[in-house]
């Protein structure tokens, strides 16, 4: 009997010390007391700001001297009124590598008919992989953005301006979560991630966005048009949900959750225009025709007879740069994300060295 209560008790003890270290690290004084992760030029959080007729400014300080920044609207940006694409660089870097150029020209060079923006947020510089995107597509702009104004006058600007986020351990990845957001948001169109290779035009497919797998919805890929109602969802519950020390909680479970609730249904392979407001889930194999357990594949060095035959219900090839950063690419061999790379971004290809 005595070993019984010792046993609860000890049970009781670390029960407690696990809740309240999780309550801890997941505090907003442990997430103050973190280097930060991001640095952004122009973002100051001493400093206070006012609007035109605001006595506080948007942290809810009294008395500001300066004026805030007024936001870019898209005539500044120079951003066109047709069919658009972007793709952003958020963590700070001056140029693409060769895997993040080859996507850009791949959606370039499959989708002739789309403006397409990269955009940067820093000054971006010309590097082999850049001259070879810049000198060969008309339809592909380089455009740096400057954060603090992009995010002004949107339901983005306190949360980018007001907390910590950028102490979090997700920092770049929920900044990269909450830019696509807005930028589909301000300007309407699509939005891919820097490492999707694209096989075919896409402009056939609009207002979605890709099932990840049965229970997820990507973030990674989106259509929608300009000030859709899903966006918008999603960019105004993104700070009122916002949770620093979760990668997904913001991004993709964000989406998510926001479309259960639009479409008023659970399943995300049943999501259709007919019941989403005009918005669909498309199927994985759309876009990730390999999934996320077996990237490896990609980098397999496969014989001629192996290569992957895909259907054209195949528009693009996610290859998972995070996860396959460490896997070498060889021109010369037969892996697959060489034969995806020879075919639709070949001025990438041919600049990049024969290992990268």
């Amino acid at each position: 009997m005595s070993w019984n209560r010792r046993f609860i008790f000890l049970a009781v003890v670390f029960t407690l010390l696990v809740v309240i270290s999780v309550a801890y690290i997941s505090s907003d004084y442990y997430l103050s007391q973190m280097s930060p992760r991001v640095n952004i030029p122009n973002r100051v959080f001493s400093r206070c700001c006012h609007g035109p007729t605001d006595q506080l400014d948007l942290c809810g300080r009294p008395d500001c001297i300066w004026p805030c920044p007024i936001s870019i609207d898209n005539q500044q940006l120079n951003i066109t009124t047709g069919d658009k694409a972007f793709v952003i660089e958020t963590s700070g870097a001056t140029s693409l590598d060769f895997r993040q150029a080859c996507s850009v020209e791949s959606l370039a060079y499959r989708n002739p008919n789309l403006t397409v923006y990269l955009l940067m947020t820093d000054d971006y510089v010309e590097s082999a992989s850049m001259s070879a995107l810049t000198q060969n597509y008309p339809n592909l702009h380089v455009k740096a953005i400057d954060l603090t104004h992009f995010m002004m006058g949107t339901p983005l600007e306190s949360w980018y301006l007001c907390t910590e986020w950028n102490r979090g351990w997700y920092a770049v990845a929920h900044l990269s979560d909450a830019l696509r957001l807005l930028t589909v948001s301000k300007y309407g169109g699509y939005y891919f991630d820097l490492d999707v290779i694209h096989l075919r035009p896409v402009s056939a497919y609009r207002n979605f966005a890709v099932a990840e797998d049965d229970y997820l919805v990507a973030n990674g890929i989106i259509h929608a048009d300009y000030q859709h109602p899903v966006i918008q969802t999603a960019l105004e519950q993104f700070s009122i949900e916002y949770r620093w020390y979760i990668w997904a909680h913001n991004g993709p479970a964000l989406l998510t959750r926001i479309l259960r609730k639009l479409c008023n249904i659970y399943d995300i392979r049943l999501m259709a225009p007919s019941r989403c407001h005009g918005f669909q889930v498309l199927p994985t194999s759309s876009f990730f025709p390999i999934d996320v357990h077996s990237p490896k594949k990609y980098f397999r060095n496969q014989l001629a007879k192996d290569e992957f035959q895909w259907d054209e219900s195949v528009v693009a090839a996610h290859v998972y740069n995070k996860l396959t950063a460490h896997m070498t690419i060889y021109k010369n061999s037969n892996q697959l994300y060489v034969q995806l790379a020879r075919s639709s971004c070949p001025r990438v290809f041919d600049a990049a060295p024969n290992q990268f």
